[in-house]
């Protein structure tokens, strides 16, 4: 029992160790970036880097995963399947609606359009929500993507073709 203990904690320390190692190879890697270039990479590897230091210390004190902590990941059966097909096929068209969308009048009005789209119809939020939560999206993605980090986002194929 205590050999498991043991073992188990083993694991942790080495999985965690593993994707530390990771973590710190993509801080590494992206160090002659540019800021903006590396911003994104080097935060994300930030984060599995703190999260697998936290892992590391956890196990090691023994705080780690416990037996009976997993959660269960199957999936249910009792919907009937016409609800479930329904269901995959309506976010299956959200999906491609959203890429349509982005390769017609470009990805910025085509997120703006999702978030208005799915708030208001699936949501069932009210028009003034939709359209401050629309508003909010364009300006945060404009001011983060566009004016802060100078992203080339596409602007579709309507747009490249009044431009002509």
């Amino acid at each position: 029992m205590r050999t498991d203990r043991l073992q188990r904690q083993i694991q942790e320390a080495v999985f965690a160790a593993i994707f530390l190692v990771v973590g710190l190879g993509a801080m590494a890697q992206t160090s002659p970036w540019p800021v903006k270039a590396a911003l994104y990479p080097r935060v994300m590897a930030g984060v599995l880097v703190l999260a697998c230091m936290a892992c590391a210390v956890l196990a090691a004190l023994g705080k780690g995963e416990r037996p009976g902590s997993r959660v269960d990941l199957e999936f249910s059966d009792d919907l009937p399947p016409d609800l479930v097909r329904r269901r995959t096929l309506e976010a299956c068209g959200w999906i491609g609606g959203f890429l349509a969308t982005g390769w017609l009048v470009g990805l910025l009005p085509a997120m703006a359009l999702l978030v208005l789209a799915y708030l208001r119809w699936v949501g069932r939020e009210t028009w003034r929500f939709s359209l401050v939560a629309t508003l909010v999206t364009w300006v945060a993605l404009e001011g983060f993507m566009v004016r802060l980090l100078h992203l080339p986002i596409p602007t579709g194929v309507l747009a490249s073709l009044i431009g002509r």
